[in-house]
């Protein structure tokens, strides 16, 4: 990292960026280019950081994602044309980016329902009930990124959660 000062590696720090953000982008491993999809999301950090996602039945991304799992995370906010003292520029961000591995969660594995309750719940959203029909056809994704695959970067050094709002 070119700004090593600005390197967020505290968890807590990660998380309330995590919680300003709602759309992940995800990059997937093809052919001759990366395809980065944006994907809204559901997270919990404790051990690993985990990203819960859903997905169609079939389709070109599962297929990627079933010839390689390796998969690029990262999410940001951005406000422009705001003073900073701090370094005299005109913006600010926040940002996460990890690496891990993602995979389909059967829809018979009770970690099915965990990922829905999560997804909505970091979407200020209620699980609809057409989930637990049987005739429901929506895949669950699960990436897990181990906390040394995970990094944060703000315009500025931040060190205290006060310090991540805007």
């Amino acid at each position: 990292m070119h700004h090593a000062d600005r390197e967020i590696r505290d968890k807590n720090i990660i998380k309330a960026i995590l919680d300003m953000c709602n759309v992940i982008c995800v990059g997937f491993f093809d052919k001759e280019y990366p395809s980065v999809l944006p994907l809204n999301y559901g997270y919990e950090y404790e051990d690993d950081l985990i990203f819960y996602t859903h997905h169609a039945i079939e389709g070109y991304k599962n297929n990627l994602v079933r010839s390689n799992p390796n998969v690029c995370v990262t999410t940001y906010k951005f406000v422009d044309k705001i003073y900073n003292d701090y370094d005299k520029s005109s913006h600010d961000y926040r940002s996460v980016m990890a690496f891990g591995q993602i995979e389909f969660i059967p829809r018979e594995s009770p970690d099915y329902e965990k990922a829905w309750e999560t997804l909505c719940k970091c979407n200020d959203r209620t699980v609809p009930d057409v989930v637990y029909t049987p005739d429901f056809k929506v895949l669950m994704g699960k990436i897990v990124c181990i906390p040394e695959n995970v990094i944060g970067k703000a315009q500025r050094r931040i060190t205290t959660l006060d310090e991540v709002p805007f």
